[in-house]
């Protein structure tokens, strides 16, 4: 019960994630047309590129992160493991994506911090004639770390149950995702 209470709040983080850079990615599309068309009849529109940079791209980015570890679009090598047993390879996928959450937490831990700091200082960048806050997207790199954090966690205790159990963890592939 509680797993699967768990399960529908890590999905809904993703989906918040998935929601979020794609309003980025929207926002990016329309503000870099629009200052391509005012940038043609002459008419000042300064601090796109900031504006990509620091608020849209972090957001692609970041945001990406959690959404492709759920899916299983991370890339992964097995060169090493393909001629091993199912269940040595369980193992080994146990170990790894649980010092990928260690790594991660590492991750939340310095990225919040810095955002505490960008958020004290109320940090900005120049663009043109005037100033843009950045502050509030140092903020998605924690949400992003911390979110890809629980899913590791969730596929190792997924693996782990399997092992145990013999019944293979569930996909969280989405058709939507695979192009």
């Amino acid at each position: 019960m509680v797993r699967q209470g768990v399960r529908k709040a890590i999905d809904a983080l993703i989906t918040v994630d998935l929601v979020i850079a794609g309003l980025a990615l929207m926002a990016m599309l329309v503000h870099v047309v629009l200052d391509v068309i005012l940038r043609e009849v002459h008419v000042p529109f300064s601090g796109t590129l900031e504006i990509v940079s620091f608020w849209y791209m972090v957001a692609l980015v970041f945001l990406a992160i959690p959404v492709a570890q759920a899916h299983g679009h991370h890339i992964k090598v097995e060169l090493f493991t393909v001629a091993i047993s199912p269940r040595v390879q369980k193992m080994i996928d146990i170990v790894v994506l649980l010092a990928c959450a260690a790594l991660l937490v590492v991750f939340v831990w310095v990225s919040v911090e810095e955002a505490l700091r960008q958020t004290s200082r109320h940090a900005m960048v120049e663009a043109g004639t005037g100033t843009i806050a950045v502050w509030p997207t140092r903020w998605l790199v924690p949400l992003s770390m911390a979110t890809t954090c629980l899913i590791c966690v969730m596929q190792a205790c997924d693996l782990v149950r399997s092992l145990i159990t013999g019944i293979e963890p569930p996909t969280h592939a989405r058709k939507s995702l695979d192009v």
